[in-house]
Parts: C-alpha cells; sequence; structure tokens
C-alpha cells in the first residue's frame, strides 16, 4: 500500500531526500533526468510537502494511492477476512527489508554500491535481524572515491547514504588556509577526509602539533591546489589528573568575630573616615567600594572588614575518605570532557610519599578532534 505519490524536480533533490528519510519511510524511489518520483505513508505527506515548498522544490504532481481511497463499501464478509488476512500478511512483511534506496551519489553508479549488497548476500525481502548495518557500511566505505556511507533501516526499507570525495572541479573555499593540527596526544580510531590531503591514518599515534590535514589536493597534472582542509577525526584521548591529600592540614577558619573601618569621599576627596582599633593577632581583610550618590554630587563609601581568624591541625584520614577524594579526583579530569565525547576507559592509581598521598586519574575518552 503506497499510500501517497510524489512528482518532483530532479534538480538539488539528493538534499531534500536526504533530509525526508531522516525522519520518514519513503517507497518505489527512482529518478530520470526531469523527475524524482516516490510514495509515502499518508500520515507523513504534510511534513514533507512542507520540507520540499522549504527548499523551493518544484512539485510536479502529488496524488493519493493505496487500497484506503479506493474502498467505498466494506460489508461483505470476504472484504473483511481480506481485510484481515491482509493484516497478517502486513505484519509478517515488517520483519523484511522490501526495498533498498541508495542516496548522495553523484560520480558513482549504484550499480557499484549494488554489488556491495549483493556480494554480502542483502537482496529485497531479506530478514531485518540478518543484517548487520556496520558491516555493510565499512565495507561500502572502502569503495573508492567514497569517504563517509551510513546504512540504516528506517521501516522496511534499507537506505545507503553516500558522501563521494570531492573532485578537483568541486573543491569549495579555495585559497591560503593554515594545516589542521592536532591539539591532543592520543591514538587515530576513525580518519574520513572530506577535503585536502589526509596526513594520518586509523591506528597512528599522535601528538600535539601533528599536522592531521594540509591545505591542499593535487591534480591530474600534478599540480598542488590551496584547498580548505576539512575532515571528520576521531581519536582515544588519555585524560589526566591528580589530587594531592596532605594526612596532616593546616586550616584557617573565620571565628565570626569582625571589625569595619570606612571613608567616605566626594569628588575622590576624603570628607569621613572612621578608623578601628584591630586588636585580632590573625585576621583577613576585605575592602569594598560602594557609590552612595553618583548623580549630582558623586559620594563614595569604601569599607575595609577584618576578619578575625584561627589556625587549626586537622588530621585527615584517607582511608574513610578514599572514595570520595578519588570523585573529586575524576570530576577534575572530567573538565575537559566534551558533550559528544565517550567514555571508553578510566582508571586510577594511588601513591604516597611522606605524609603526601597523590591520586592520579586517567580518562580514555573517544573525541572528535576535527
Amino acid at each position: 500500500m503506497k499510500g501517497f505519490k510524489f512528482e518532483i524536480s530532479s534538480l538539488n533533490s539528493e538534499k531534500c531526500i536526504n533530509l525526508i528519510i531522516q525522519k520518514y519511510e519513503i517507497f518505489n524511489f527512482s529518478k530520470n533526468d526531469e523527475k524524482v518520483i516516490f510514495y509515502c505513508k499518508n500520515k507523513d505527506k504534510k511534513n514533507i510537502e512542507k520540507i520540499l515548498k522549504k527548499l523551493n522544490q518544484k512539485i510536479y504532481n502529488k496524488s493519493y494511492f493505496g487500497l484506503l481511497f479506493h474502498i467505498k463499501n466494506i460489508f461483505s464478509i470476504g472484504i473483511i477476512f481480506g481485510i484481515f488476512l491482509s493484516c497478517i500478511l502486513w505484519g509478517i512483511s515488517t520483519l523484511f527489508i522490501t526495498d533498498i534506496l541508495v542516496v548522495g551519489n553523484y560520480n558513482l553508479t549504484t550499480k557499484e554500491i549494488f554489488e556491495v549488497l549483493e556480494n554480502n548476500d542483502i537482496y529485497k525481502w531479506k530478514p531485518k535481524k540478518n543484517i548487520n548495518t556496520k558491516i555493510l557500511q565499512n565495507k561500502i566505505e572502502k569503495i573508492d572515491h567514497i569517504s563517509y556511507a551510513s546504512v540504516i533501516i528506517r521501516g522496511n526499507t534499507l537506505i545507503v547514504n553516500v558522501k563521494e570525495e570531492l573532485t578537483n572541479n568541486e573543491v569549495i573555499n579555495i585559497g591560503n588556509f593554515d594545516p589542521i593540527v592536532s591539539i591532543y596526544d592520543g591514538q587515530i580510531t576513525s580518519a574520513k577526509l572530506i577535503q585536502g590531503t589526509l596526513k594520518v591514518k586509523v591506528g597512528d599515534v599522535i601528538k600535539i602539533g601533528d599536522v592531521l590535514v594540509e591545505p591542499y589536493i593535487t591534480n591530474q597534472a600534478g599540480e598542488k591546489i590551496s584547498v580548505e582542509p576539512l575532515a571528520d577525526i576521531v581519536c582515544d584521548v588519555y585524560i589526566t589528573s591528580n589530587l594531592n591529600i596532605k594526612e596532616h592540614q593546616i586550616k584557617t577558619k573565620r571565628t565570626g568575630n569582625s571589625l569595619t573601618s570606612f571613608e567616605l569621599y566626594a569628588f575622590n576627596l576624603p570628607i569621613f573616615k572612621k578608623q578601628v582599633n584591630v586588636t585580632f593577632k590573625t585576621y583577613e581583610k576585605e575592602e569594598n567600594e560602594v557609590y552612595i550618590s553618583n548623580i549630582l554630587l558623586p559620594i563614595k563609601r569604601k569599607e575595609t572588614t577584618y576578619y578575625e581568624t584561627v589556625t587549626t591541625k586537622e588530621n585527615i584520614n584517607f582511608e574513610e575518605n578514599k572514595q570520595t577524594f578519588i570523585e573529586e579526583c575524576k570530576q577534575i579530569a572530567l573538565l575537559n570532557f566534551a558533550k559528544y565525547d565517550i567514555i571508553k576507559n578510566e582508571s586510577y592509581s594511588i601513591y604516597k610519599i611522606d605524609d603526601t598521598y597523590t591520586i592520579l586519574y586517567t580518562l580514555t575518552l573517544s573525541k572528535k578532534i576535527c
């Protein structure tokens, strides 16, 4: 049951289709030099039409298809039984792939991609549970001139979305650019070139300052063309933090007693002063300035407050508070954690020199570094 049919212009249609398949299921996708034809569910037609209009896509035709729009009388037991049987068959069909859609290929033919699918025993009516999309994705990315591929199952459709390497006449932002350099120490786990010349590969150990992508491409004549370097590189990065805890700590606390002196200034000239006699043996001093009036006559009040303090010696039981100290050290390491980072491993070590314990905490992060 197709539902709703769209016929749109083939010009710049790839961007539209890519946006649509991220949210909605489409069927029986086909295209020629002039038109792109696809079908969608009735409930999705309004949202899909909004996307097409937002991207100024020309719609040649749109119409309803399917059984629901041709049934006028459902009174026959035979028809009811047929619907019931159809529901059962439809339920069974949801377990299989009924369509394969390839998008994003401009210079490559779909034949090359379908050859990879066929070699991996992927075909229509293949059970979904027997399809490993990650393995398929890795194999499609090995096709020459494909820089990135994603394979997903949306409804009953297997969707292969590829991104081709840019050719010499497709480069963007030609000009003078700096290379992409690493700001981390780590090991490369994924390296997908978009534009430029890639200088690293999966498995390489990199250091801060190493060049990842050079800002040029080489044309067929061997000439270097300066371009903006672009890549998607993921790296295992090792983040460490340390925390020192002394068994015997000297701490200074305020007792709660304080004394305050202040001065009044007009036009930055002193006009009144109240001075206090500080009798505290030890104290902390804080100064504060505030304008009482700043319109016609600028009057400023400057306060100096003395807080009495006492110094005590405390013994820290490290073993009783060890987990608290470890968590505190971990939080310091997590200051380097970004939104899309993935923690792959974490560990810590503790050693003691004289009366000082040192905690060393290490995080292994999967981090996108460019």
